[in-house]
């Protein structure tokens, strides 16, 4: 028994005892108890990541890129891989672009829908999607019904445009479509508002993308190349510009991204190197520059156009430069709808009328010299009759394209109001608004000329008296002896 004043020897006693139980805390706390041994390591079936964690970055990848976290859930999932153990410093894994043995086929379908866009999607896991739907009533539901698309996990429209959008509304209507995806450039036409009731009216969820941003499909990843800024004048330069890697295979999607934006995403110094190249603005001179088909290198080329469209499209330079690079080119004006199926490891190329890629444009023969012409024999002293020469035909002029971009509607009176519209460089062009008293002579609405990239547009104020109601409006380019003439209208609003 301790005695008073023996208080140093409790204390001494009692320190071991503390000591001993702070040890054999430790000890339980890090798994690691008298006789057991580590914890096993994590059995295959294991996942080494949760399922929402975005792919592994490969070496051709963008680098910095945020996911989309709200698309990442388009379709299934992306399963997250068993945990490998880690390669050595002597046998370092071989960069890849993509999945190194990628499971499944990927189908893209280059719907013909005449002078318009409109791409189908089918992923290795079913997922489905479609990049525009052309104009309305162009066929873009008929084809997906006819491939036994029944739903649509993500819709994407590239810009604004009626040849990209009109059919979109329709096919909202027609089966579920789980999300859209915009740029988030506003446009005042009809079309753009009754695709924004359709989106509403689908209850599908919406998302606007920019440059640096990615679209989770299921294993496919879409890296958004464009655009930077989501607003601007030109809006084939705010389509949404896409790539795609799928194992050894990639693909270039562009819009009607003209080379302005092509030279500011080489600026961006981000990847662009394709396998299948989506020929831009469907083959315009104001797309596809030298310096993009460089970068890209692709080894197929597709673009879709209306057989005789009044654009001229696909513009023969195009078709020139795309031949000198050594690309095969095919075209829904003459091929139908072009279907590539791809592995991961090679592709193949299908088209709906079973012809092969377009023979390259022939260069223009030289001209014979005229053969030596015998001396005419002495005229008779007789005057033959003077007879007229023939009048020679006029030379053609160049193609010549007129497209409106947008028009503001509705509008108040008292407002102002702008149409935009693209042609060809230099054309002479003029409009006319018609009203309910007569022809308007607003100050704003005088001819004009197409700048060097064809843009024109005219701004006027409507009237304090002008009529409420929809009224024509008629656009008109000259150019040479040709002439092309456009028709829109637009709201006049109480």
């Amino acid at each position: 028994m301790l005695r008073k004043g023996d208080t140093t020897m409790c204390s001494i006693m009692r320190w071991p005892v503390f000591v001993a139980a702070v040890i054999l805390l430790t000890l339980s706390a890090t798994g690691v108890a008298c006789g057991a041994s580590a914890p096993a390591a994590p059995k295959p079936t294991q996942l080494a990541a949760p399922a929402t964690t975005a792919p592994a970055k490969s070496a051709s990848a963008p680098t910095a890129v945020p996911t989309i976290e709200s698309l990442a859930g388009v379709g299934e999932p992306t399963q997250a891989q068993p945990q490998e153990p880690a390669a050595t410093p002597e046998t370092p894994a071989p960069p890849t672009e993509g999945p190194a043995v990628p499971t499944g086929q990927l189908e893209v379908h280059i719907i013909d829908v005449g002078q318009g866009d409109s791409i189908f999607i089918r992923g290795p896991e079913g997922q489905t999607m479609l990049i525009d739907g052309g104009s309305e009533g162009t066929g873009a539901l008929q084809y997906l019904q006819g491939q036994s698309v029944d739903h649509l996990d993500l819709m994407l429209a590239t810009h604004p445009h009626e040849d990209h959008i009109g059919g979109l509304p329709a096919i909202l209507k027609a089966m579920p479509v789980a999300r859209v995806v915009m740029n988030g450039q506003p446009t005042t036409t009809r079309i753009y508002e009754r695709l924004l009731d359709a989106i509403a009216a689908a209850k599908a969820e919406y998302q606007e993308v920019k440059r640096g941003d990615r679209i989770q499909l299921g294993s496919l990843t879409f890296d958004v190349l464009h655009p930077a800024v989501p607003t601007g004048p030109n809006l084939n330069n705010q389509s949404i510009v896409l790539r795609l890697i799928w194992g050894q295979v990639s693909f270039l999607l562009p819009g009607d991204a003209e080379r302005e934006t092509e030279g500011d995403i080489l600026a961006s110094s981000r990847p662009v190197a394709a396998t299948i190249l989506k020929v831009g603005h469907h083959g315009s001179r104001t797309a596809t520059s030298p310096a993009w088909l460089k970068a890209i290198s692709p080894a197929v080329a597709i673009y879709s156009a209306g057989a005789g469209n009044s654009y001229g499209h696909p513009h023969p330079e195009t078709l020139a430069a795309l031949a000198t690079a050594g690309v095969q080119v095919y075209g829904t004006d003459v091929s139908g709808t072009v279907v590539i199926t791809s592995d991961g490891a090679g592709y193949s190329v299908a088209t709906a009328k079973g012809n092969g890629p377009r023979a390259p444009p022939a260069a223009p023969q030289p001209v014979p010299p005229a053969p030596a012409v015998a001396p005419l024999p002495p005229a008779p002293s007789a005057v033959a009759p003077a007879v007229p020469a023939p009048t020679a035909a006029p030379a053609p002029s160049a193609d010549l394209a007129l497209q409106i971009v947008s028009v503001s509607s509705p509008v108040r009176p008292g407002a102002r109001a702008t149409l935009t519209a693209q042609t060809t460089p230099g054309a002479q062009c003029s409009i006319a608004v018609q009203y309910k008293s007569g022809p308007s002579s607003a100050s704003g609405l005088e001819p004009k000329t197409a700048d060097a990239s064809g843009n024109i547009s005219w701004s006027w104020t409507v009237g304090s008296t002008t009529t409420p109601g929809t009224w024509p409006i008629t656009a008109t380019a000259r150019l040479g002896s040709n002439s092309v003439t456009r028709d829109t209208s637009f709201v006049v609003a109480r």
